[in-house]
């Protein structure tokens, strides 16, 4: 039962909403950085509905970045680095993960459908701005479906991955430590049964 437990909160991670009083905020930071946000959404390969901002400079430079947010977290985990990005002329596009944020989505599969999502996003991009490049920047999760997205021959220039987790089962071990305050020793010996259980249950999802 706690393995099964264990799978369904991995797979249902608790979503951060967007609320009015952020959006007012982002949009009247976007005036001052002087760029135009706009909303953006895609329909994914299985029909689930994903949304984002674009965050445009007047000034553009010619090149966009797609910034991917991590874990329970939503496209507002990563407005200080489009902030800092669109100072220099990127446009930028923040969107909400599957299952995250208000895109649409029942599951996280943590780059099993992502990874196809980001190649959606990419291809988004170029069809809208033809830009001389796409970049992408990740954390935490983000950063592990974009390494797994250059798998599907990504056409970007170059990406930036922050602290990814090096395969599921790893985090899985360093998550049941993470509670208690210790490594994923805990989860490779002691809670080891839970993540054994949880995997074939997670499949099965």
């Amino acid at each position: 039962m706690g393995g099964v437990y264990l799978a369904d909160a991995t797979l249902h991670p608790a979503r951060r909403p967007l609320t009015e009083d952020e959006v007012a905020t982002v949009r009247q930071s976007a005036q001052a950085l002087d760029a135009d946000l706009d909303d953006a959404a895609i329909t994914a390969s299985d029909g689930v509905l994903l949304r984002a901002w674009i965050l445009r400079p007047h000034r553009a430079n010619g090149d966009d970045v797609l910034l991917l947010h991590g874990l329970a977290d939503n496209r507002l985990g990563m407005t200080g680095y489009a902030q800092l990005l669109v100072t220099h002329g990127y446009t930028v596009l923040l969107p909400d993960a599957r299952a995250h944020g208000v895109s649409g989505g029942v599951l996280a599969t943590y780059g099993l459908l992502e990874r196809k999502d980001i190649e959606q996003w990419v291809e988004f991009l170029d069809a809208r701005d033809h830009p001389h490049c796409i970049f992408g920047f990740g954390e935490s999760m983000g950063a592990s479906q974009l390494l797994q997205a250059l798998a599907t021959h990504l056409h970007v220039c170059a990406v930036a991955a922050e602290s990814p987790f090096a395969t599921f089962r790893e985090i899985a071990y360093d998550r049941m430590g993470q509670p208690f305050h210790l490594g994923p020793w805990l989860g490779r010996t002691l809670l080891r049964p839970l993540v054994e259980v949880a995997f074939p249950w997670a499949r099965w999802k």
